[in-house]
């Protein structure tokens, strides 16, 4: 049996969906209903059917208090979830608030790795300073003048205007903040005793919220927002929101220092690299010049004095000989030490070009030999080849400047070797790892791979050289003993120039030697020429 609910007492349902009379089928003796209302709004009826004769009255009380009972639960029920449904609101508020907090702090990250430039990343936090916590402003202030002043060095909303302001941190809550590592949280700082008034700041701040930045465990300066729109003071979530910031702040703050750093260093390297490009200029362009005018009365010279001493002009004393030798010799020395200066310069300013050609290296010892005899010959020293016969020592070469090579080893050997000492040239085909390209840079790496080389060896039984001088004898101008009272003279160019040329081959070369006993220097060339330059 059911019964349906309207605006009028229900109609009783029986089972076989028809509705029933309260008076028929001698069982059901009464039918009682009662309104449930509720701010005059019916909300149903309370139902008593009386099967047993006689509880007619009884019925009616259990109505009255069955619908009493269900219209205070049902008020209790809509008050539960009007609560529920504001506590629902209140939630998705503050989701959706903090949803755009962590976006704003996201984008906010994004621009740090991009590698904002200082000022720009400055700008940025205290637009967002401002922007999280719902306020008029936002400002960066970092400590300036060993510590003395907090300089507000961006600022948003009514502090944009003041930037660049010098705030004491003895006598400022900024300053307050900074100096005890403590976030500060004032509804009006004119009032706080721990700040003072100051002339760019007056007027402009009401509330506040500071939080110190962080880095490398030292309180750089701080991170702030001024006046919230709403009127309302800054509360502890404006400070973690602002803590968040901050710590985003320090990161960017240190990598951003550290790209400026790093972009000063290339524009300071960019800069002394222009100078010192033009410096080398320079100093090519002066040594060319100096060597042509040095070079050209040079040759006249030397040419004079070996036509004289040719007695072309006619008979000459033997006193006049000694004295036309004597100029011949060292105007051929200084004439040598001019073309090694302009050697050199080419070869730093790059216009040094190798002629390369068939060079027979047999032959290049011979001739290097016997252009040195005179050296060796003041001396009773003498000079001795060993290559085997038949040995093929042609290699793809450029036959001046191997020669060249040979001479300046020679020379050297002849210097630093005493009175009827023995130099030993020797040479001889075989194989070694050799760079597979040439290098452009300092520090770049190539292969090496194996390739067919002539090993050339020019020892001595001179000085020797002590092992903790070996590594500098092939730089510029430097030489084992550099005083003015050493026993050889020399511009220290020849081992470098030997280097040079060598390495232009694609080649190596190094040194032995032991103190008092002697040195061996040595150096290799690709039988079928220098690899290609490396890329």
């Amino acid at each position: 049996m059911t019964a349906t609910v309207s605006g009028r007492p229900p109609d009783v349902i029986g089972a076989d969906g028809q509705p029933v009379s309260p008076t028929e089928g001698g069982q059901l003796r009464w039918l009682t209903t009662s309104r449930l209302v509720t701010s005059s709004l019916v909300l149903g009826w309370v139902c008593v059917i009386l099967l047993v004769l006689g509880q007619r009255a009884a019925g009616l009380g259990a109505a009255a208090l069955s619908s009493g009972i269900a219209v205070a639960a049902i008020r209790r029920g809509r008050r539960a979830a009007e609560h529920q449904k504001a506590s629902l609101s209140r939630a998705l508020t503050a989701a959706s608030r903090r949803n755009g907090e962590l976006e704003r702090l996201r984008e906010l990250a994004a621009r740090l790795l991009e590698g904002t430039d200082l000022p720009t990343l400055n700008r940025l936090v205290a637009q967002a300073a401002g922007e999280l916590l719902d306020a008029e402003g936002g400002a960066i202030m970092l400590m300036v003048e060993e510590g003395r002043f907090a300089k507000l060095v961006a600022g948003s909303g009514p502090l944009q205007s003041a930037e660049g302001a010098l705030v004491p941190i003895e006598q400022s809550l900024v300053g307050y903040a900074i100096l005890n590592d403590e976030a500060v949280l004032v509804a009006d700082i004119e009032a706080d005793a721990r700040n003072h008034p100051h002339e760019q700041l007056t007027g402009r701040i009401t509330g506040a919220a500071m939080v110190p930045l962080r880095s490398a465990g030292m309180v750089v300066g701080a991170v702030c927002a001024f006046n919230r729109r709403d009127g309302r003071p800054f509360t502890d979530h404006d400070r973690q929101l602002l803590q968040s910031l901050g710590d985003q702040v320090v990161l960017g703050l240190d990598r951003t220092t550290v790209l400026e750093e790093l972009r000063r260093n290339e524009r300071q390297l960019a800069t002394k690299n222009r100078e010192l490009q033009r410096a080398t200029q320079l100093k090519s362009e002066f040594l060319a010049n100096m060597s042509h005018e040095l070079r050209t009365p040079l040759n006249a010279i030397i040419g004079f004095s070996d036509l004289m001493l040719s007695e072309g002009l006619g008979p000459l004393e033997d006193q006049q000989k000694e004295f036309l030798e004597s100029i011949l010799r060292n105007g051929r020395h200084l004439l040598g030490l001019i073309n090694s200066v302009l050697d050199l310069s080419k070869i730093e300013a790059g216009r040094m070009v190798l002629t390369l050609d068939q060079c027979d290296v047999r032959t290049a010892i011979e001739g290097a030999v016997t252009d040195t005899t005179s050296l060796r010959s003041g001396k009773g020293q003498q000079a001795e080849i060993r290559i085997e016969d038949g040995e093929a020592l042609e290699i793809l070469a450029d036959r001046i400047r191997v020669r060249q090579v040979l001479f300046n080893l020679l020379s050297n050997a002849s210097k630093f070797t005493g009175d009827g000492g023995l130099i030993t040239v020797t040479a001889v085909r075989t194989v070694a790892p050799m760079p597979s390209a040439l290098t452009r840079r300092a520090g770049d790496t190539v292969t090496l791979v194996p390739r067919d080389v002539v090993w050339v060896s020019v020892a001595d039984t001179g000085v020797g050289i002590p092992e903790e001088h070996t590594d500098k004898l092939f730089r510029e101008f430097s030489q084992v003993d550099a005083s003015a009272s050493r026993a050889a003279q020399g511009t220290g160019l020849g081992l470098a120039l030997c280097k040079r040329f060598v390495e232009m081959h694609g080649g190596q070369i190094g040194v032995e030697s032991i103190e008092g006993k002697g040195s061996t220097f040595w150096f290799l060339l690709p039988v079928d020429g220098p690899p290609p330059a490396k890329p």
